[in-house]
């Protein structure tokens, strides 16, 4: 006797919850990421958070596409894999639960979700940099502001930025605190 416990179904409809609510949070920050680098509608940042010379330096627009077009992926791989089944071994395996492929696109969703926080992470650093309100902010923002800004330099001027994405994401990570 056995109550089919062997079936991977519930991993796959429980990976597809979690990628969904994984999904939603990383959209929302990658909205409030817009909010930031977009003057028109913050009215107080310069465009893109840029605190070097308007017009030659881009600020953080680069960083901007990375985390746009990580949320949409994600949004692709959002899709449930719990409804898919292709039957095999001579169709003994009709109903087939899909549950680690599930697991696999939810692992990639989290770490993507992981970049677009980190690059929310920075341009908030940058921000609290150009409004000048070190002493003005919350104690636990003052203790990101203080770890974030030990592994990113102010950015003045344009720079490779994916080595300074990967090191917020990685303490992100690592940082159970």
């Amino acid at each position: 006797y056995h109550g089919g416990n062997f079936h991977g179904d519930y991993v796959s409809l429980e990976m597809d919850k979690l990628k969904i609510v994984v999904t939603k949070m990383c959209l929302l920050a990658e909205r409030q990421l817009n909010y930031l680098l977009n003057p028109n509608l913050n009215n107080i940042l310069p465009p893109f958070v840029n605190l070097g010379k308007l017009g030659l330096n881009f600020g953080l627009q680069g960083v901007q596409f990375t985390a746009t077009s990580t949320t949409a992926e994600n949004q692709m791989l959002s899709n449930p894999m719990y409804v898919h089944s292709i039957p095999n071994n001579n169709d003994n395996q009709d109903i087939v639960s899909m549950g680690t492929n599930a697991a696999l696109i939810t692992k990639r969703v989290i770490e993507n979700s992981f970049e677009v926080i980190a690059i929310e992470m920075i341009t908030i650093i940058q921000a609290i940099e150009y409004l000048k309100v070190q002493d003005k902010i919350s104690s636990k923002t003052k203790k990101m502001y203080n770890e974030i800004r030990q592994l990113v330099p102010i950015f003045t001027d344009d720079m490779i930025m994916y080595p300074y994405v990967n090191k917020v994401k990685d303490f992100i990570i690592n940082n159970e605190k």
